[in-house]
Order: C-alpha cells, then structure tokens, then sequence
C-alpha cells in the first residue's frame, strides 16, 4: 500500500515548551513585539477565519426586535434603523463572514432616511413593503419584494418609505474588506444648487433627477446598453444599474428551471455589470439559486463566504455535517473553505435563495479554490461562471 505523502516541514519545532535557551531567547522576542515563525507555525500556515461559524438568523425573531426599535429610535436618532446580524464566532464585532456585513433595515410609512455616502459599496433586496424607495444619485428606485437596488461605493442615497406598511430589506455591504483597509469614509453632509444656480444649499435628500425605470430602461436589456450616456454614475466603481427587478430574475429562473443546472448550486444565475459582465460589484458576488422541489444538491466548499437569504420555501443546508433548516425571510452564513450542500425536502414546492459573496477578491488575487466531495485535497479548480477569463 502506498504511503500517504507527509508534511515536508517540521510541526512545531520549538513549541511553547522547548528548551531552557528557547524560553529565554522567546522572553527576547516578545519584549520587543515580535514573533517567532517557529513558534507559531501552525497558525501561520492554516486559516485564520475559523472563528467565523455557520450561523442561521430567524425571520420571525428580527422583525419583532425591528419594530419594537420602530417605537423607540428614530431615523433622526439612528441615521439608519438596522439590526446588524453579528457572526456568534466573533459577536460583539459587526462582521456577518469576515468580508460581509449583513443587516436588516426599516423604514417606516412616511419616513425618509437622510442621505449619505460611502466607501464601502452596499445593496439592498427587498422582503416587506411596497412603498419603500431608495433614491441612488437622483434615480428614485421604488422597491418591491425580490426587487435587489444597489448603492456602488461614493454614490449618494437617502430611503422613504411612501406606502402604508412597512418597508424592510436585507443590506449587504463589503465593510469588513474596507475596514481592513483602514479606508471607511462617511459623508452626511449634503448640498444641491436650487434653480437659479450658486451655492449648494444642505438638504436632508437628493431631488429626483432623472425618470422612475432609469436605470432598468438603459441597462436591463440583456446583451445591449446605451452608446450615447456615460455609464460612470457616482465617485465611486460598480454597476450603472441601480435596480434589478424581481421580475425579470423570477422569470429568468422559471426559463431555465428544465435545465440541468449546478450540481451544487442547482439553477443559479449571476447579477452582472452591464457594461462589464462581470459582478455587479469590486468585492461581492450577487447570485440567486431555484431549487426545484424534492431537489438536493452536492456538496462542495470553496474559499468564498457567502451570506444566504430564502426569498422562497424552506429547507436545509447541511454544513460540515451539521444540518442548518430555514424559512422564508431567514438569512444564513458559510464561512469560507465549509463543507456544505442544499436540499429542498418540499415534494411540490420550490425554494429560492438569494446569496452575496465575497468571490471576486479571490478571483482577482488569484486566491479562487473549490474542491468537490471525493476531490483529493490537492485538487485546485474554478467553476464554471467564475468569470476568472473577464478579469
């Protein structure tokens, strides 16, 4: 029988316990601030994100605690009225993976939330509510359930709400990746010439300059786009269109729902930059994902996080072995590099997830691993769709 490879390096050589000159010489060490590779070789070499956990956030438990905050804080007191879900592994810190904020936001009817902008790029995907709106650079974007409306980074926005019942989204932001960057900036200060010109007068939210569908009118026509605007929209990177609307998507997944789709992922479409065709953000992949009913898919793991949350039915992930069940409105995490498989138990149902990742960071470093159930542990593949070929 062959033998199976070892390790060509030596595993904690000196150790915590080595010899009486290694102690001494580790005191040298440390009094100065500094650490010995030899010591702590272990660490070095393997991931540092295993505090993050597998975690599942419940629909019924954040809104009661979001309208319960909807009697007591203000958007004048609070700027946004979000609950951040917080991984277990790392709680009290704000960090959903460790490149992903997630949150749960409400506007309430006939509220506006004043406007800012960021250096963190943010989206929000719609649960509740039909009269909420977010308007991003002078585009009023009216949201709906399943509707996805995306702030790029340095574009200003400010959300009203002008129906009759709440409104309440799911925020995705990439702070995390720029909090390691040592590069979060806020502006809450923001001002608009009136029509005569001269100087920008404050104002608490943006006029509306252009018409309702701006951006799905320009840029929502799969495979063409405008030739006579500039796409640049904002300080900041990302996708011109601002809104993708939960029609089109659902009826792009019923097309396709004959098809065979991903054995791990079933019949999952991408969010794309029009101008690009590659991911609607610099740092998160947008994806959404049918499963057919009685559908279970296999398990993989890849070096990605990957927030989830059910637009549609109920299931279960199974993660690392431990089975995670959600529902409508749940939200749920994967750190990265977990085992991890999906299965829709309904024999007449479908089940729908929406999923943001933190996949282009490491396909632009180069950083991109996937290893299918029953790949050796060497095997180093992407997948198809990666988009590692448009980069």
């Amino acid at each position: 029988m062959q033998e199976a490879l070892q390790p060509n390096r030596p595993l904690a050589a000196a150790g915590p316990s080595g010899t009486e000159p290694q102690k001494v010489l580790r005191s040298r060490v440390e009094a100065h601030s500094l650490v010995s590779l030899w010591d702590n070789m272990e660490d070095v070499v393997s991931s540092t994100t295993e505090k993050f956990v597998p975690h599942v956030w419940r629909w019924d438990d954040i809104r009661e605690v979001l309208m319960a905050a909807g009697d007591i804080v203000s958007l004048e007191e609070a700027d946004r009225r979000a609950l951040i879900l917080a991984n277990p592994g790392v709680f009290p810190k704000y960090f959903t993976t460790n490149n992903l904020y997630v949150a749960y936001q409400l506007v309430r009817p006939g509220e506006t939330a004043a406007v800012h902008r960021h250096t963190p790029s943010a989206s929000r995907f719609v649960l509740e509510g039909n009269g909420g709106y977010t308007v991003v650079e002078g585009e009023k974007c009216p949201m709906q359930r399943g509707d996805l409306i995306l702030t790029p980074q340095g574009t200003w926005h400010d959300h009203g709400n002008d129906g009759e019942a709440p409104a309440i989204w799911v925020d995705v932001l990439d702070l995390p990746i720029v909090d390691h960057q040592g590069a979060i900036h806020f502006d809450f200060v923001y001002g608009e010439a009136d029509h005569g010109g001269g100087e920008p007068i404050r104002k608490y939210s943006q006029s509306i300059r252009t018409e309702i569908g701006y951006s799905t009118s320009l840029y929502g026509t799969g495979g063409m786009q405008p030739a006579y605007v500039d796409s640049k929209r904002g300080d900041g990177i990302g996708s011109p269109q601002f809104v993708y609307p939960w029609e089109a998507t659902y009826a792009a997944l019923n097309r396709l729902r004959d098809h065979e789709g991903s054995p791990f992922d079933g019949i999952v479409l991408r969010y794309t930059d029009p101008t690009t065709g590659g991911p609607i953000s610099p740092t998160m992949d947008f994806t959404v994902q049918l499963l057919r009913a009685g559908e279970a898919t296999k398990s993989h793991r890849h070096t990605s996080s990957t927030s989830y949350t059910c637009i549609q039915g109920s299931g279960e992930t199974i993660v690392d072995g431990q089975v995670m069940s959600w529902g409508e409105n749940d939200t749920f995490v994967l750190p990265s590099w977990c085992w991890h498989s999906h299965q829709n138990h309904s024999a007449t149902e479908d089940a729908i997830l929406y999923a943001v990742s933190d996949l282009p960071i490491s396909v632009k470093l180069g950083l991109y691993r996937e290893q299918a159930e029953g790949e050796p542990d060497g095997a180093w593949r992407g997948r198809p769709g990666t988009y590692e070929r448009r980069q």
